[in-house]
């Protein structure tokens, strides 16, 4: 089962050792990741994107113009944490 964050743009989500921000909602079904690494990742409603080996994400239906839903699917031992302010 993936983890549900509320996110908008530059929140910051920790997954294990790797982190991903919010860079762009491209619209209510897409939206762009950026990772720690610089890499773009392109994430929509209709599949999930594998951000590093063993870790998904996606967006969640009906995902508002101002925060997004973001999907994290990854196994049970990694760490997702959301950055605060």
């Amino acid at each position: 089962m993936a983890l549900i964050l509320g996110v908008k743009i530059g929140d910051v989500v920790d997954v294990a050792k790797h982190w991903v921000a919010v860079l762009s909602i491209d619209s209510r079904r897409t939206a762009t990741l950026i990772r720690d690494d610089g890499r773009k990742i392109a994430i929509s409603t209709d599949h999930m994107t594998e951000m590093v080996p063993d870790v998904w994400v996606g967006l969640g239906p009906d995902a508002a113009t101002s925060r997004l839903r973001l999907l994290v699917d990854a196994p049970r031992h990694f760490a997702i944490t959301r950055r605060r302010d």
